[in-house]
C-alpha cells in the first residue's frame, strides 16, 4: 500500500522543505559523478541535480511520487542515460551500479521503524559505494532530550505546520501528533493537507509515516558500528556545528 498516495500531489508545495540544494550541489566530486538518490520522492533534489552530474539515479517506495518524478523528467526531455527513477525498498536493492556520491536527503533514514530496515539500508549503500565513495544521511537534531520529548511530543488535536495559496483558494498543512513509541523513540506522525475554498473544504489528504529519533551521538554510533568511517558532520546547510543546529548530517565512506 503506498501511504503516501493521497498527499503526493500536495508534496512539492511545502513552504518548508529546507534550503539543502546548494549543499548537496557542492558534495559533488565533479560534472562526471554519478549520484545516487535514496527517498527521491517527487523529485525536490534529484532534478536540480542532474545537470551538475553525468548520472543520477532515485529510489522511492511511493509508486504516485515516483510517478511524479518520472513526469518532471520526461517535461525536461532528459534522457534515460541521464537520470532515472525506481519504485523500491531503500532497505533492500540491487542496482548493480556503483555510485560516487550517495544521498537521503530530508530525513529519509528516519522513516525506517525497524532495526533490520535499517542494517540493511547500511547494507544497500556499501554495496553501491565506488570506492572512493562517500554517503551523507541526515536526521533532524531533537529539540529536547529524550525525557522531554517522551511527556511533550503527543498532542492532542491538529497543530497547523503551513499554509499556501492554491488554485484560488488555500492549502493548509496540519500535523496530528497521537502516537509515540516512548521506548524506541518512534513518532507516528500524520500530515493533514486541506484545501480550501471561501473556507469551505474541497480536498483532504492524509499521510501517515514513521519518524525514528536519532541523538547526535547515536547517529554517528549507528555508522560506526555498521563498519563505516565518519568523514565530516554538520548541524544544518549553513555550517552550524554538529549537534547545534536543526539538523544532523553526516557523512561517511566504507
Amino acid at each position: 500500500m503506498d501511504t503516501r498516495s493521497q498527499a503526493a500531489r500536495y508534496y512539492d508545495l511545502n513552504p518548508k522543505f529546507p534550503d539543502d540544494l546548494p549543499f548537496y550541489r557542492q558534495l559533488l566530486p565533479g560534472k562526471d559523478s554519478r549520484v545516487l538518490e535514496l527517498g527521491c520522492g517527487t523529485g525536490r533534489v534529484l532534478l536540480p541535480l542532474w545537470t551538475h552530474c553525468a548520472y543520477v539515479h532515485g529510489i522511492d517506495l511511493s509508486e504516485a511520487m515516483t510517478s511524479m518524478c518520472r513526469g518532471k523528467l520526461r517535461e525536461q526531455g532528459i534522457p534515460d542515460s541521464r537520470a532515472r527513477v525506481d519504485v523500491g525498498d531503500i532497505s533492500s536493492f540491487d542496482l548493480n551500479k556503483r555510485f560516487d556520491l550517495i544521498i537521503a536527503p530530508f530525513r529519509v533514514l528516519q522513516n525506517l521503524e525497524r532495526d533490520d530496515q535499517v542494517s540493511g539500508l547500511l547494507a544497500c549503500i556499501r554495496k553501491h559505494l565506488a570506492p572512493h565513495g562517500t554517503c551523507v544521511l541526515n536526521v533532524f537534531n531533537p529539540y529536547a532530550d529524550a525525557e522531554t520529548l517522551r511527556r511533550t511530543w503527543v498532542v492532542e488535536g491538529e497543530q497547523i505546520e503551513w499554509e499556501v495559496p492554491f488554485e484560488g483558494g488555500r492549502l493548509v498543512c496540519s500535523s496530528v501528533r497521537a502516537r509515540m513509541d516512548r521506548e524506541r523513540m518512534i513518532l507516528y506522525p500524520e500530515m493533514v493537507y486541506r484545501v480550501y475554498a471561501s473556507n469551505v473544504v474541497k480536498d483532504e489528504a492524509r499521510m501517515r509515516f514513521v519518524m525514528r529519533c536519532y541523538y547526535p551521538d547515536q547517529l554517528v554510533s549507528l555508522l560506526q558500528s555498521h563498519g563505516f568511517t565518519v568523514t565530516q558532520t554538520w548541524g544544518g546547510y549553513e555550517n552550524e556545528p554538529y549537534g547545534k543546529g536543526p539538523e544532523l548530517v553526516v557523512q561517511f565512506k566504507a
